[in-house]
């Protein structure tokens, strides 16, 4: 059984490094093709993360937001979710640290 396991892995990563060149010879938007989050920071005060999947906590100091490759931790204080589509989340707020989770 871990075989089947271990084939079905390395056949799957195959996939992604295929994919991950075709997007980089057709220069296409990895984070729609690789299905991967797009964080955009402004200073210390505002993060938009596109293509997320859901909030997974959120409160006054610390937001985590669930994407396609793990969770994404948001710390610091007086934390706000400003604007959420379905698309995309924008947290404000005093930010003292960033952290992906696996």
């Amino acid at each position: 059984m871990g075989r089947k396991k271990h084939k079905k892995n390395k056949k799957e990563k195959n996939e992604v490094n295929l994919k991950e060149k075709i997007t980089e010879v057709l220069e296409l938007p990895k984070e729609i093709i690789l299905n991967v989050p797009k964080l955009i920071i402004m200073g210390n005060t505002d993060i938009m993360i596109e293509n997320y999947k859901g909030i997974v906590e959120y409160e006054e100091n610390c937001v985590r937001v669930n994407t396609a490759i793990g969770i994404i931790k948001i710390t610091g204080s007086k934390l706000t979710i400003r604007e959420i589509t379905s698309e995309d989340i924008m947290v404000i707020g005093d930010i003292t640290s960033l952290e992906f989770l696996r």
